[in-house]
């Protein structure tokens, strides 16, 4: 399960450094049709990359908290904390 959640984090990680790249190109060249439609598909992926990881795993930030009933974002460990992102190979 922890390779699976790691992977789920990398894809992530990978997926937002992506996007923040893409958001510095665009400031540049605003009017870049072919940068733009890629800014676009990458952040529908991220959004349904973290969706599916809080689905599985809990949320990854308090904005993922989804239960109406009872706060769990505080059930750890967070996503901060050694033990949430402690790979095993």
């Amino acid at each position: 399960m922890k390779t699976c959640k790691c992977k789920y984090l990398k894809y992530i990680q990978t997926l937002s450094f992506a996007l923040h790249e893409t958001v510095l190109y665009l400031d540049g060249h605003p009017c870049d049709k072919e940068a733009l439609t890629y800014y676009h598909k990458t952040k529908a992926r991220l959004l349904e990359a973290i969706s599916e990881f809080e689905a599985k795993f809990g949320p990854l930030t308090y904005k993922g908290v989804c239960d109406t009933d009872v706060w769990t974002w505080i059930k750890g460990p967070w996503p901060w904390e050694y033990e949430a992102n402690v790979c095993e190979n």
